[in-house]
């Protein structure tokens, strides 16, 4: 997601980095047929292939993928190798892959910020079409929570709304674009509250720290990170659609009566032009990790929730998508680089 670098020792925190190879390989060995099973007759591929994550290694995102890559195993025939390219929160990573030959052997690790999002606000940087992509597989959702520090004179929701009404509150993020601005915006627009003082950082990591310290006000903190720093931060409200199972007790805005998904999605996208057969191919693998049992218990356990819609639905689910957040850039009237 676009926690990088800077919220890497966040996530270390929350001992996801150092689960990787624990976690990589009881993946590996829960889905053991993987070492037996082929690609499908309309495609082999001919030499590794390579799943581009724009993100920086241990962060999250990065660790989701190599889940993804170390239950498939030679599943394709062939190794596939995770190659980081962060960089403009995750667009330097998409269109070296959106550039790439439609061969199959160059695959992207797709996250709704830089999809779904930066198109409408970082036009300068973007050299893709969000739509032109060839959308191969879901793998996962990840939400986020609002949250402020545990002796804020805000008890709930509400409280926040009205004093947002009479009081110039701050919030942080680390971008325009961001899912950290784009929850609060979301927010903001069906709380109808004008306006906020919207504090930029370089990550979640400082984000949250700004938060604990009380130098801001709120934040929509990642999930994962927001259940493991949960005594030192109030935790208001998900959202999401839905409860995440560690914290229950926790309602969604939407149960409040505020209609917020923030939630952003993770998925497999291959550049323009790549043959059906390839996509077919390579999304069987996908979906057969990702539908394994283990595969979604070590998900749950990292914060994430799987995506249930049938894979084959997977590029009108990125489009609803690119959709919903191109309004929600428009409405929230964030300012468009020059």
């Amino acid at each position: 997601m676009i926690f990088e670098a800077k919220a890497r020792r966040l996530v270390t925190g929350v001992r996801i980095g150092l689960r990787v190879a624990a976690t990589a390989f009881a993946i590996a060995a829960a889905v053991g047929g993987a070492q037996s099973v082929h690609a499908q007759p309309g495609w082999t591929p001919s030499r590794p292939l390579r799943l581009v994550v724009p993100y920086a290694p241990g962060g999250g995102t990065d660790v989701l993928a190599r889940l993804v890559v170390a239950g498939i195993g030679n599943g394709l025939g062939q190794p596939i190798v995770v190659e980081n390219r962060p960089g403009a929160n995750g667009v330097i990573g998409a269109n070296v892959v959106y550039g790439s030959p439609p061969d199959g052997l160059t695959l992207l690790f797709a996250a709704a910020d830089f999809i779904s999002v930066a198109p409408y606000i970082h036009k300068k940087v973007v050299q893709f079409q969000p739509n032109g992509f060839r959308p191969v597989a879901p793998v996962a959702k990840m939400g986020f929570v609002l949250a402020g520090r545990p002796d804020a004179d805000t008890k709930t929701v509400q409280d926040i709304v009205a004093k947002a009404k009479t009081n110039l509150l701050s919030y942080g993020h680390w971008g325009p674009g961001s899912m950290a601005q784009m929850g609060m915006e979301l927010l903001k627009t069906n709380a109808h509250i004008d306006n906020m003082l919207e504090v930029p950082f370089g990550g979640a990591a400082p984000v949250m720290t700004a938060v604990m310290g009380g130098q801001i006000d709120y934040a929509f903190i990642p999930t994962p990170l927001a259940v493991a720093n949960r005594t030192k931060l109030r935790l208001y409200a998900l959202g999401s659609p839905e409860r995440f199972p560690s914290i229950k007790d926790i309602p969604t805005l939407t149960e409040i009566g505020y209609t917020v998904d923030a939630d952003t999605w993770f998925g497999v996208l291959a550049p323009p032009n790549t043959p059906q057969a390839i996509v077919d191919t390579i999304q069987a693998q996908v979906v057969r990790v990702t539908s394994q049992a283990e595969f979604r218990s070590r998900m749950a356990d990292m914060g994430y929730t799987p995506i249930t819609i049938d894979p084959k639905k997977f590029g009108e689910f990125v489009q609803a998508e690119n959709q919903r957040w191109g309004a929600a850039v428009k409405a929230a009237r964030i300012r468009i680089e020059d």
